[in-house]
């Protein structure tokens, strides 16, 4: 898949060369999660281009404009990371990416210069965008200013909203559900386990100690985390180029470590791999939840964590056994 970088440069001093190859099929948004709703708004972006002989595009944006605008700390956490979001869009049919890298130039940009200086003159004949969409200064335009300002000449397909059980699918409800901790609720709504990827670092060897060795991970990016607990996990070993090098079943605690730090320390991530065995300092992680377990408590001895700990796995292995069988 092709990527190119967009920025409030290209509406002054013209767009990068080579950009507009063909005509595009474009959907636009930031599709932060890519849930069942975002999905729907590619796949039909790629349908019409199928249908009328254009390049399947993306346009999306990094960082979330709401980080850049102030618009709630709930945005400080993604869920899914550009470089995942590109992965995903490529999945779903996608062969050009144009990413905007949104600041507070950008942000000043009006809708009618957005589509006059960027979406039209990149060859975009069809837009496909969701029920809520805005863009442009202050969010002031939409679908139909979309029209307006493309002259007539540009189609615009607007896809509503996706419904789960009576309920809207929405970024927001994947982080509600995150917030309690209900994977499967999440897996429903995007249509795969939450994912994280991190780096493996030292920490102080504690579960080497008690019998269950433990990657301390380091996340990579800045992440939504999930409510703080044990998780039944799958980790992929990845290679130097993001390939699943091993998978693995497991256990993840989210959280503080209760029964050895004093309040007020940083979250840590530390996941158990069953069966296996070997140096993973330095190797990057990619954790995927599929089941909570418990929330994070803290044990009057040892023994008892490390009763606690043969309990989370063998509840674990039998949830991953019977996926397995399913």
């Amino acid at each position: 898949m092709e990527r190119i970088q967009l920025s409030v440069a290209n509406v002054t001093g013209g767009l990068p060369q080579g950009a507009a190859k063909s005509g595009l099929s474009l959907a636009i948004g930031f599709f932060d999660g890519v849930h069942l709703g975002h999905q729907e708004v590619i796949r039909q972006a790629v349908a019409s281009a199928r249908e009328q002989g254009l390049t399947p595009a993306v346009m999306t944006f990094d960082p979330h404009p709401r980080v850049v605008l102030g618009h709630g700390s709930q945005y400080d956490g993604v869920l899914t990371p550009l470089e995942d979001k590109l992965a995903l869009f490529e999945e779903l049919g996608v062969e050009a990416a144009y990413v905007i890298r949104f600041d507070r130039e950008f942000s000043e940009v009006t809708a009618e210069r957005f589509v006059k200086s960027i979406i039209v003159p990149l060859g975009v004949k069809a837009t496909t965008v969701g029920f809520d969409f805005s863009f442009g200064h202050r969010g002031q335009g939409n679908a139909e200013a979309l029209k307006e300002f493309g002259g007539g000449e540009l189609q615009v397909q607007v896809v509503s909203p996706v419904y789960l059980d009576d309920s809207k699918v929405s970024s927001t409800r994947i982080r509600a559900q995150l917030a309690e901790g209900d994977c499967s609720a999440v897996c429903r709504l995007t249509g795969r386990p939450y994912l994280l990827k991190g780096l493996v670092v030292h920490g102080d060897a504690r579960g080497r100690q008690l019998g269950y060795p433990t990657a301390n991970l380091q996340l990579d990016q800045s992440y939504v985390i999930p409510r703080p607990g044990v998780y039944a996990i799958e980790i992929e070993v990845l290679s130097d180029a993001g390939t699943a090098e091993s998978r693995h079943n497991g256990v993840l605690n989210v959280g503080y470590r209760p029964t050895f730090d004093a309040p007020g320390g940083a979250l840590k991530l530390e996941a158990h791999l069953f069966d296996f065995e070997g140096d993973l300092y330095g190797r990057q992680l990619a954790l995927r939840f599929h089941s909570f377990l418990r929330a994070e408590k803290k044990f009057e001895s040892i023994n008892q964590l490390v009763e606690q700990i043969a309990s989370d796995s063998a509840r674990a292995r039998e949830i991953f056994s019977v996926k397995a069988r399913d």
